[in-house]
């Protein structure tokens, strides 16, 4: 027990971010964005341009492991090979005090988990499909480029203008790669794990499904009291929305592309806009 506290704290300490106003080479950190399992990410400006900018630290704690500085030389490579404007592109990298770093270009503006937790949005079926469907599309892109995301979640979606932008490719794979850098295999995590770290597409629509399901409960309200149910029994959904969902969470036959599942969307939304029209 005192061995695991020790470690525990040694992390802690460790992995204790820099301030703001700390200047790590060009760059002033101007705020800490987050932390997560691997890396620190911080908000900062380049000094010579004044350009706000992304820092993303190795946490000390992993320097030289296999979590560690391959993990983020990975995270560049992929974002190196996309070009697209709704991701964030690698502007650098360097090393300072030991600690390595890679720059990304800054997207302000609130992420999905912000507007559905903190704003309150609410959206009904036919805009969360229209919702579901942009961010469908950057996936659709990412898997044309051989390019697992296996961590497409509210809070790395960015809402800018009427636009999604995805972030975070720190669990990004190109097809044909290894899930991890350590000796791991999936089959040591549980089933619902091994199914959203796998590197193939069925992993990206997984989360898709949980994604969409995320959105559809924002008009959602539960009774005081009320026992748990599943989300079929909470939500009020039109049979090809339930339909879909079953799918992407694989409870049925699964689709066998993103690009499958968003024609699959098209045909809802095409079918909804007439109906609201007045159409048959």
């Amino acid at each position: 027990m005192w061995t695991r506290m020790k470690s525990w704290w040694n992390e802690i300490i460790r992995d204790k971010p820099y301030r703001p106003g700390h200047l790590a080479g060009h760059y002033e950190i101007t705020k800490v964005l987050g932390m997560g399992s691997y890396g620190i990410a911080y908000l900062a400006t380049h000094n010579p341009t004044g350009n706000q900018v992304v820092l993303k630290q190795v946490k000390p704690s992993l320097r030289h492991t296999p979590k560690g500085e391959a993990m983020q030389a990975y995270e560049k490579k992929v974002l190196m090979s996309l070009s697209h404007p709704q991701f964030p592109r690698c502007l650098d990298s360097f090393t300072y005090r030991q600690d390595s770093f890679i720059v990304m270009t800054y997207l302000a503006g609130p992420t999905l988990e912000d507007m559905l937790f903190d704003q309150n949005i609410v959206a009904d079926e036919q805009k969360c499909a229209q919702w579901i469907r942009q961010i469908g599309e950057l996936v659709a892109y990412l898997h044309m480029q051989n390019v697992i995301h296996r961590d497409v979640r509210i809070p790395n979606v960015i809402w800018k203008g009427d636009k999604p932008y995805l972030i975070d490719f720190g669990l990004a794979r190109f097809v044909g790669d290894r899930p991890t850098y350590t000796a791991d295999t999936l089959s040591a995590y549980p089933s619902e794990k091994q199914l959203k770290r796998e590197v193939a597409p069925s992993s990206d629509l997984y989360a898709l499904g949980h994604f969409f399901l995320f959105l559809l409960y924002s008009g959602y309200e539960s009774e005081p009291d009320a026992p748990e149910k599943s989300w079929e029994e909470e939500l009020s959904l039109s049979p090809p929305i339930r339909t879909m969902i079953r799918r992407l969470l694989q409870m049925d036959a699964p689709y066998e592309s993103v690009q499958d599942w968003l024609e699959e969307l098209d045909r809802y939304l095409i079918h909804s806009h007439k109906k609201r029209a007045g159409h048959p």
